[in-house]
């Protein structure tokens, strides 16, 4: 086997392909990554670095369309479409209404979700207890903070839900919120705590992660951008990269949200739309917070690492576009500064961006492809890569190897979606 061959090459530096990569390697498999760009740097980098059981769910959920309906031509909201024609992204809406329909199977796609996640939550656990590299992981547990009794009722009905998945939560009243929680100033009517959520710095996650999988033998290739794909009738034979042509049995797209322009080339039609989601580091607050807390209905996030303060927010189905929108930023400041005594929300020390990569039903693709020998689909986690990357390479592994699976594979098929043309 030459330089450029491989048992499996997988697609896709982020933190979901390098998780895959190292739970194939474990199986004895000759691994390389193919990154277009650097190993982690686009949605694994600046996410909320949540690691929460408590929000693995579907995007898809039942009402969502209805509440979201307000909220999306406003350029402010939390959930915003950008304005523009495609049969895309009307094929998109369209599916993501029809499964939101559904509470049952909802339900079912959360437990699926949730299993991954704890799963995952506790990988990271053991990651940063053996790895030399600190990456922030701490167990501090999550605090859902709400502002209307509706909404309060809401999120005790998805507590209960998810409470036999293995999430026990907490009721907490306003008084005891703020006693909890001082650095919450503004109006609420109790909150949500959920005591098994963790958080971590993302970034420094995922290069953790990756020196793993590097021990564990597998070659990361940055800068190698897939240009073309060799193909012969159920088989993909070699990918041409920047970087040179790469050969191997077995493939994997694991490319977030480029890989509905990826899939085009292996003739699939992969109903992923990026959701960019935004974030930004203050510096350190007087009353730092003690654990993650989720403002639930302003659906903005914030992460208190030991130095700076974490915000996080929005989703804006925009494709492919990376642009900044300062007007969504502002929001996200204003928002959090609404809620939490924030001297100067506008005081950032460093602005991220990410597209997070979101298939109609809200449901990743974990699986192979519909037509397909040696193609495989790791993709499509919504908000949830971060927090179910270890689970989603453990499944995937097991599945190319022929192992019985450790999750049900159902909920994730990537054949649903992802067929040969």
């Amino acid at each position: 086997m030459d330089e450029n061959s491989f048992d499996i090459a997988i697609i896709g530096g982020g933190v979901i392909g390098v998780a895959c990569a190292l739970e194939l390697a474990r199986r004895g498999a000759s691994v390389a990554v193919l990154e277009r760009d650097r190993i982690g740097h686009a949605c694994s980098f600046g996410n909320a670095g949540w690691l929460t059981p408590s929000l693995a769910r579907p995007l898809a959920a039942p009402g969502q369309v209805r509440r979201a309906l307000p909220w999306l031509l406003d350029g402010e909201s939390p959930f915003y479409i950008k304005p523009r024609l495609s049969l895309s992204l009307a094929r998109w809406l369209l599916g993501f209404a029809l499964s939101g329909r559904d509470w049952d199977r909802f339900e079912r796609n959360t437990r699926a979700l949730v299993e991954l996640c704890n799963f995952s939550t506790d990988a990271w656990e053991e990651l940063s207890e053996r790895s030399d590299r600190s990456f922030g992981y701490a167990r501090r547990g999550m605090l859902s903070v709400y502002e209307s009794q509706a909404g309060f009722d809401e999120g005790r009905r998805l507590a209960a839900m998810c409470e036999p998945f293995g999430v026990p939560y907490e009721v907490l009243s306003a008084e005891q919120v703020r006693a909890r929680e001082p650095v919450i100033k503004g109006r609420q009517v109790g909150a949500i705590f959920y005591p098994r959520d963790a958080q971590c710095e993302p970034d420094r996650a995922v290069l953790a992660l990756a020196e793993d999988a590097r021990a564990a033998g597998v070659t990361l290739y940055e800068d190698a951008e897939v240009l073309d794909v060799q193909r012969r009738a159920g088989t993909v034979h070699s990918v041409q990269t920047t970087r040179g042509t790469y050969r191997a049995d077995q493939f994997v797209l694991a490319a977030g949200a480029w890989s509905g322009q990826l899939g085009r080339a292996f003739a699939l039609r992969v109903p992923i739309l990026g959701a960019k989601g935004y974030s930004f580091l203050l510096p350190k607050l007087d009353r730092h917070p003690g654990c993650s807390i989720f403002l639930a209905e302003r659906k903005i996030g914030i992460n208190p690492h030991d130095e700076v303060l974490r915000l996080a927010g929005t989703l804006e189905i925009v494709g492919l576009d990376l642009s900044v929108n300062m007007r969504r930023v502002r929001a996200i400041a204003k928002g959090a500064a609404g809620m939490l005594a924030i001297a100067d929300p506008a005081r950032q020390v460093r602005l991220w961006r990410g597209l997070r990569p979101c298939t109609p039903d809200g449901m990743p693709m974990i699986g192979r492809a519909g037509g397909y020998e040696n193609l495989w689909l790791a993709t499509g986690h919504q908000m949830t890569g971060l927090k179910t990357a270890p689970g989603t390479g453990r499944l995937l592994a097991e599945l190319m190897t022929g192992q019985p699976p450790s999750f049900d594979p159902e909920p994730f098929r990537a054949d649903r979606y992802a067929r040969r043309r």
